[in-house]
């Protein structure tokens, strides 16, 4: 297997569910089909690393695994025995960073969820989204769906 697809799959393994390393390090053992030694490692210095952010994108943490000497050198010593044994199927679910706790908003834990929040079809969304940056590449008004309007602001003291 090319290694750029293994860790690939480990990255949306790591991604899958809550970010606690217990979480963390029973589904990259899922994945890779055993518990190796340097996986709980690995899911403490991952936890670390985006603890009190939102989610990561899978290239942040592709770009972790690879910048990972931990990993890197678990890849060089294993790497002829490495390969996915359960491609997890489960969805990214959205965790809101700890300041938005106590807002007062529904639990929103998926792209349908936030959809069916703002009373839109998935498809609506992703269009909103702009996912292909049509509204900033083609700049035609009909595709963009934010305006910005930058305005000074001076504070007065109430003296």
């Amino acid at each position: 297997m090319p290694v750029s697809a293994l860790i690939s799959v480990l990255a949306r393994s790591l991604l899958a569910g809550e970010q606690v390393v217990d979480d963390v390090h029973t589904r990259t053992a899922r994945t890779l089909g055993r518990p190796w030694r340097w996986l709980r490692p690995l899911a403490h210095r991952y936890v670390e690393a985006f603890a009190g952010r939102t989610r990561p994108r899978h290239r942040e943490v592709v770009r972790f695994l690879l910048s990972d000497p931990g990993f890197e050198r678990a890849r060089r010593k294993y790497g002829h025995e490495l390969s996915i044994a359960e491609w997890l199927a489960e969805p990214q679910r959205m965790q809101p960073v700890s300041t938005a706790q106590g807002w007062d908003l529904p639990v929103i834990e998926s792209v349908g969820d936030l959809a069916a929040w703002l009373s839109l079809g998935p498809g609506e969304l992703e269009w909103f989204a702009d996912l292909k940056g049509l509204g900033y590449k083609l700049r035609k008004t009909k595709l963009q769906h934010y305006r910005y309007l930058v305005q000074a602001f001076r504070w007065r003291s109430p003296d």
